[in-house]
This record gives C-alpha cells, structure tokens and sequence, in this order.
C-alpha cells in the first residue's frame, strides 16, 4: 500500500510559530515579573527574550532611525568654490560611478550629449565619468572626460577635475548587521574634505535562531529587513546642483 506524506508549507507555520514564541516570551516575564514585583524586571527580561528571535532586526531599526534623524545633512563642512554662473570648474565621479555600455568602452556622440545636457547646468567646463562593458566575457573598463559648456579647448587631458569624489568600505561596529559606503567630497586644489555622504545596507544572514526554530525563510528575511539608506543624492546636489542662495539651476 502506497504511503503519503502529508507536508505543511513552510508559509503555513509562519504565523504560529512566531505568535507562540511571542506568547511565551510574555508569559515568562509576566511570571518572573509577578515573583520579585517589579514592572522593570517585565520589560528588561521581555526584551532579552525577544531578542533571541529578533535582535538583530531591532537593531537594525535603531541604526536606520538614528542616521535617518540625525545624520542626513550633518556632513557639509565647506561649500565648493563656483563661478558668477553658480558653476563649479571640473568634477570626477570616475570612482563611484560607471556608465554601463554594451560593446565598446568609448562614449558615443550620443551619450556625450546626453551627459551634457544632465550636467551642465552646474559644471562648467568638464567631467570625468567612468565606462565599462562585457567583451569577449571580460569586464573592461574606461575613463572618459566630457566637455560641458563649449570648453573643448579650455582644458588638457591631463588635467585633474577640480573636484572629485571618492568612495570607500568603512569598518562598522556591527559588520555582520550592516555595511556602510562613505564618500568624500574633495577640492584637489588643497585636498580639502569640502563633505561627507553614506550608504548604508541592511545584511541578510539566515543562519540565526529564527531561521531554524521559527520559518523565517530567505522571503521573509527580505521582507523585515530594512531599505537601505543613504544621504548621497542630498549631499550631492547641495554641494553642487543647489547655487548657494538654495535654489535649483
């Protein structure tokens, strides 16, 4: 006689699982709570047993919120030097930005003018953007520097942008719980830091305790887990695209 397994999808146990580790967290504080009297006891000892489960994810709200409310516009130290036209010189994004093409690594006339008509409005003479393109199954990689403004001639190839930005790696206090890109914003006239921007991604990892005892699949990792945050665009455009009286050009 043919046996049949009867299986319950993993979707299906979700819910009750994690409402039964919740039930008995309180029910465990409650009854501690009770025994030495104290609403103190209730709160700290729910607390760490909720954070059996789902530590990390607290966590990752607390840095969400706390960059979210305090961090977003704290890291302009010096305004760039712009011309009458509330135009900076020359800018390199060389090093956090590259534009994908298909065959080649060279900008096409097109996309030149493409770029112009983005940026300039706010640069004045050239910037440098970096390319990069699948060939014969190797990634292979470019710089190229286009002129804004009619300044073909106002410039050599040689010659460093007047400001550029650069991206790195920081070290975080929780490595495994998010990562955070920094950029600098730099005048390379003095190597001054004119400002700072981040990046910063929420990890997924699926090896904790939920995942083993409560049905937390990859699905609901990346449901719960935070959007990244960053204040890049905001610092970008303040240091840039904003003239100096905040208005948009």
């Amino acid at each position: 006689m043919p046996s049949f397994e009867f299986i319950i999808p993993q979707s299906f146990l979700f819910l009750p699982a994690n409402f039964s580790f919740v039930s008995f967290c309180f029910f465990i504080s409650f009854i501690i709570s009770k025994i030495f009297k104290s609403l103190i006891v209730f709160f700290i000892l729910l607390i760490s047993l909720l954070s059996i489960g789902y530590g990390d994810l607290f966590l990752k709200y607390v840095i969400k919120n706390y960059y979210e409310l305090t961090q977003m516009d704290s890291k302009i130290y010096l305004y760039p030097t712009k011309n009458e036209g509330q135009k900076i010189d020359s800018l390199s994004i060389s090093s956090i930005y590259a534009h994908p093409l298909k065959y080649s690594t060279t900008l096409t006339s097109i996309e030149k003018d493409e770029i112009r008509t983005i940026h300039e409005n706010y640069v004045e003479r050239f910037i440098d953007i970096a390319t990069y393109a699948n060939k014969y199954n190797n990634i292979v990689s470019n710089v190229e520097r286009v002129s804004l403004n009619n300044s073909d001639k106002n410039f050599n190839s040689n010659e460093k942008a007047r400001f550029i930005i650069e991206k790195k790696i920081k070290t975080t206090f929780f490595p495994k719980v998010y990562s955070e890109q920094e950029y600098k914003f730099i005048d390379t006239t003095n190597n001054y830091v004119l400002a700072t921007a981040f990046n910063i991604s929420f990890l997924v990892d699926n090896h904790k305790f939920r995942n083993r005892y409560l049905y937390w699949g990859n699905e609901k990792e990346e449901e719960f887990n935070p959007t990244p945050i960053q204040n890049f665009d905001n610092i970008y455009k303040k240091m840039f695209i904003y003239d100096l009286r905040g208005k948009v050009k």
